[in-house]
Parts: C-alpha cells; structure tokens; sequence
C-alpha cells in the first residue's frame, strides 16, 4: 500500500496521520516527507526521508521498489507535487491511495475542495481520494460540520464517510514533548504507576505522572484511529 497525505491548506494533521495512524498500522513502510517550510512527521517520533516536491522522480523510483510508503506532502509543495505528477505520465498510478485531512474552518475547507478538484484533473480516480476530518470535539457531528464536503462526496468526486473522523484529544499534543510515536507509546508495557510510587524525585514522580496520562489518553485515541484505518483500507 501506498498512500499520500495532502492538502493545499498547512497544520491540518498531515504528520499526525503518517505518523500516529499509518505508520503503527503498517510498519513496514518507508515514510517519506516532501517538505521545504514545515516540519514533517519526524517531529512526531518516526524516522523520515526528507525532499522537496521537484525531486518527484527520485520519490517515483524510490516507492516502486518498495511495498509499502506513506508519502506525507507538505502544503508548501503540494502544487509542485501535483505539477511533477502530471509530467510523470501515468506516475498517479504507483499510488493506491490518497489521504486529504481538513478541519472545519472555512479556509481549510475551501482548500480541501481545491485539492480534490486538482486530484481530479490529474485523473486520480475518485475511489482514491479519502477525506479525513480531523479535530472534532466527541460532540460535534461530521455531517453538520463538512456539509458541503459530503456533499461532494454524493456527486462521486471523493469517498467521505463519519468513519473518517479524528477527534480531539489531548494525547498528540502531550507525545510531541517526549518524542515518541503513538505506537511507541501503545507498545511500552512499563508500569508508570508502580513507578509512580517508588520515584523518588519530584522529577521522577512528574514523569511518571505525566507518563500514566498520556498512557490513558492514548487508548481512548487509539481505538479512534482504529476506526478510521479501517474505512481507508474500504
């Protein structure tokens, strides 16, 4: 599988997509960043081959020798990723799937139209192209929210689905000061609380305060991001 993260509107959830929801999910891929203003998914606790949006046919060669790659581009480049693959004939072909995170503010919305229809121009499949809507509060409801989004959806240019909705929690923000992926801390079977109560500095009893937090958090986030893997993978 190989799934590209876009959208012509920055600090949307690009990065916290490659790195907390595809890449603990499949961890074979090779995680690219096409980046040259924004930090991309390295930030997040996951290891990362930087370029820019012009080197496109090094990434081209670089994913047909792969299986699996998470191509995380960011908005500053996403035009001349778009431009690159359109001189790359049938390049669009070597990706099964295309990933466009938004947020409810008008901007981001207006953006988010704009990169599916330049998807499209490019005759990327619409099947192809799945919204993720990110940033929801527990008690907001998607299709008040991205109206006008499910409705572009109905007209086939897209896949959106309620399936696909990232809410808010406070974990993504909290990892970021440890340098740890989701996964990473899924995976870590330390008993903070036992630890909790033999530190024996503040220091120490902070940490692992903060450590028994962040492990709840990520439960609840995970379980989340369990969902939405599986409408992608539709």
């Amino acid at each position: 599988m190989k799934i590209v993260i876009m959208n012509f509107s920055g600090n949307v959830g690009k990065s916290t997509i490659a790195a907390h929801l595809l890449k603990p999910r499949i961890p074979d891929a090779h995680v690219f960043s096409v980046e040259s203003i924004n930090s991309g998914a390295d930030s997040d606790g996951i290891e990362v081959e930087k370029l820019r949006g012009k080197k496109f046919g090094s990434l081209i060669d670089s994913i047909m020798l792969l299986d699996s790659a998470i191509i995380d581009v960011g908005a500053s480049n996403v035009e001349e990723f778009l431009k690159q693959m359109q001189q790359y004939a049938g390049s669009h072909e070597e990706f099964d799937l295309f990933i466009i995170p938004t947020l409810k503010e008008k901007k981001v919305l207006h953006d988010t139209v704009n990169t599916i229809t330049a998807l499209r121009q490019i005759q990327i499949p619409s099947k192809k192209i799945k919204v993720v809507f990110n940033k929801l509060d527990l008690d907001e409801n998607p299709f008040d929210e991205f109206t006008s989004l499910f409705g572009l959806a109905k007209t086939g240019e897209c896949s959106a689905h309620e399936k696909g909705t990232i809410y808010q929690n406070e974990v993504f923000e909290r990892i970021k000061g440890i340098g740890k992926s989701l996964g990473d801390i899924t995976k870590d079977e330390t008993d903070w609380r036992q630890k909790l109560r033999e530190a024996g500095t503040d220091e120490e009893k902070e940490n692992a305060a903060r450590m028994v937090a962040i492990k709840r958090l990520a439960v609840t986030a995970n379980k989340n991001l369990d969902d939405v893997y599986s409408w992608l993978m539709k």
